[in-house]
């Protein structure tokens, strides 16, 4: 985050390889907390990732607390069941009541995981927590609530208001007060992102929704995964926006890295003095041969690693990613992602 390192560090989301790579099945891995943080660490370490990167369903665990019905599919993470939305009809947001916060659905489990992950490795964890777009997204449907942004507006409102005081900041602090020693909470916010939404939704119903949980809450927030660059008119304009919410950090990951070119993200990052995460999309790491995955990393390196304060992020080694494409990956970093050492 600082300077120039021996090597360009990595890090991944990998809960659910980690699963598959464990043999457990999604109902046991994500509602038992040693199971869980075993899983990842097992993993870690006999991939040799730099870090046993601490990631699970952050968009659902809000929304379950909430009563939001989830579908544990084998195989993959939990999701929230769409044909079933918590507020099917506006209605049911006066009905709708915030949780016990830090003991309903699986609260306690995300708690336990931090808490034997710190045990385990002595690292404090970044607290989680789904953005209050996403989530709303999630409770209303899509399509409910985009309608919702043209047609009643209040509503869509009251709705994220709900969500940020009521449910979302309430979590984060419990979080903190568990663990007060983790300096930052990351917020889940991928269904924000270009071209599902516009930049003009993104400054009236996001933005202002992460400033305020900055304000209620004991730590420092920030969101990091919108997406979308390569389908933005102006880039900078939508990198504007993403600093906004950002803390010292910038992460743009593919396909948009690939369409657009590491070098016009590195120069922003550059001229605002951020550190620079570019991530490696699923598809290639999925669908790729050890020849393009090591092209795409090589590349990346050579175009936005000078200066330092760069980091490379596996975006999703999901169920179906292969071992070895993983272990490809892992490799071309470490041949390639070495910095020459100054005297």
């Amino acid at each position: 985050m600082e300077g120039i390192p021996d090597r360009v560090p990595f890090t991944s989301q990998m809960h659910e390889f980690a699963m598959v790579w464990s043999g457990i099945s999604g109902n046991k891995f994500y509602t038992n907390a040693d199971v869980f943080v075993s899983g990842i660490l097992k993993t870690a370490k006999d991939f040799d990732f730099d870090i046993p990167s601490l990631g699970y369903d952050a968009y659902n665990i809000e929304a379950e607390a909430l009563g939001q019905e989830l579908t544990f599919l084998e195989g993959q993470a939990p999701a929230a069941n769409n044909t079933l939305p918590l507020i099917s009809e506006k209605k049911d947001l006066l009905y709708l009541k915030p949780p016990v916060t830090g003991s309903a659905g699986r609260m306690p489990f995300v708690l336990d995981v931090y808490r034997i992950y710190r045990e385990q490795t002595g690292i404090s964890p970044a607290l989680q927590f789904c953005a209050p777009f996403s989530l709303a997204v999630l409770l209303r449907g899509y399509t409910n609530f985009m309608q919702d942004l043209y047609s009643d507006k209040d509503f869509a409102h009251n709705l994220l208001n709900f969500l940020t005081e009521e449910v979302i900041a309430p979590w984060i602090n419990v979080q903190k007060e568990e663990f007060p020693e983790s300096i930052s909470a990351q917020g889940a916010d991928a269904l924000c992102s270009l071209p599902m939404v516009n930049m003009e939704i993104i400054q009236s119903y996001s933005i202002p929704y992460i400033h305020r949980l900055r304000e209620l809450c004991g730590v420092e927030i920030s969101v990091t995964n919108w997406w979308g660059e390569s389908c933005a008119n102006n880039i900078d304009e939508f990198l504007e926006l993403k600093l906004k919410v950002a803390s010292g950090l910038i992460r743009v990951q593919d396909p948009d890295v690939a369409k657009v070119g590491p070098r016009v993200i590195k120069a922003f990052a550059v001229k605002h003095n951020l550190v620079l995460e570019l991530g490696l999309g699923d598809v290639i790491l999925c669908q790729g041969n050890k020849e393009k995955i090591v092209e795409r990393i090589r590349n990346y390196i050579d175009q936005a690693a000078e200066g330092g304060r760069f980091i490379l992020y596996f975006c999703s080694l999901n169920a179906d990613t292969p071992p070895e494409n993983v272990r490809t990956a892992v490799a071309a970093v470490k041949e390639y992602g070495e910095y020459e050492i100054q005297h």
